[in-house]
């Protein structure tokens, strides 16, 4: 709030002139007819207080929430990452626990965090190899990733061997960084190119409100002030219920497609593809033939990548 306002910026003070040829604002285009109803001048915020930012942007970010992919993946980043950090942040306490040592000569926290680290840019690139239909499968992928997390947390709450700690860490990182690719991509693809850092913003904004309020009521001394292993028996359970949620929301998915496939099945070339090619078969738009009719992680067509 205090810092120094950018003379320009995507969203505000959009009427300072600009180099030759730059490109209209997308705000501008979102509601073309405003503007001119408006008597503005192109590049120009309307004077009228609906057509401002603060209330244009809100109501964009409202269209965009009704997105089901946008939705799922924002909640994922709030939860799961919340989760994520509380891990990552406690472990070491608990390898302090679990192995007691004064001499550090058998100490391997830091290989456990380079190995963690490794096996996370690896999982993170494979992401981009998988081709599935995600609008039908992504919230049984999240439920998935989501119970082995809950299981290795658990492991290592229960273990008092210091190298299945390790591995249960390693592991743990690699499967939430196999999702966060896949994420990030979902949610782009979902919005335009100005709302892409306020969403991402907001996501990790409340990720963060809500590894501190867990914090405060699991660890901190002005809460429960549990100690580590019990601390991690929380997380447990906290991880336990994301799986539960996400796992109800696929069958629930799973048996709404079940019931529509009976009564108009989709095309064979269309059984896989990914949500941007959905979206542009909705409005009519003609994709690129494919061989496996799908898109990895990262791909768009020109068509959709207009549209995003």
């Amino acid at each position: 709030l205090f810092l120094k306002r950018p003379k320009r910026s995507l969203f505000f003070n959009r009427g300072v002139p600009g180099p030759a040829g730059a490109a209209p604002s997308e705000l501008d285009q979102m509601n073309p007819g405003q503007a001119k109803a408006a008597g503005a001048k192109p590049g120009w915020l309307p004077a009228a207080w609906r057509d401002s930012t603060f209330v244009r942007v809100p109501g964009e970010l409202g269209r965009a929430v009704r997105l089901p992919q946008l939705r799922l993946w924002s909640l994922w980043w709030v939860f799961n990452s919340a989760g994520y950090y509380l891990i990552v942040y406690y472990v070491h306490i608990l390898w302090n626990v679990v192995h007691p040592t004064t001499d550090t000569t058998r100490v391997y926290n830091g290989a456990a965090d380079a190995a963690s680290t490794l096996l996370g840019a690896l999982t993170s690139f494979a992401a981009g190899f998988v081709k599935i239909r995600w609008a039908l499968w992504a919230r049984l992928v999240i439920a998935v990733v989501t119970v082995l997390q809950a299981g290795l947390v658990f492991l290592m709450y229960k273990t008092d061997d210091i190298w299945l700690c390790y591995a249960a860490f390693v592991l743990f990182r690699g499967s939430y960084q196999f999702l966060v690719p896949i994420a990030t991509f979902q949610i782009a693809a979902s919005l335009s190119q100005e709302l892409r850092a306020l969403v991402f913003g907001i996501n990790t904004f409340l990720a963060t409100v809500l590894k501190t309020v867990i914090t405060l009521i699991v660890s901190d001394k002005r809460g429960l002030g549990l100690p580590v292993h019990s601390q991690f028996l929380v997380y447990f359970v906290y991880f336990l219920v994301l799986f539960a949620a996400y796992f109800l929301a696929a069958v629930l998915v799973g048996l709404r497609h079940f019931q529509q496939s009976r009564h108009q099945p989709l095309p064979a070339a269309q059984e896989l593809m990914s949500p941007m090619q959905e979206k542009a078969t909705q409005d009519g738009a003609q994709l690129p033939a494919l061989e496996d009719g799908v898109f990895a992680v990262g791909e768009l067509s020109p068509q959709s990548e207009a549209k995003a």
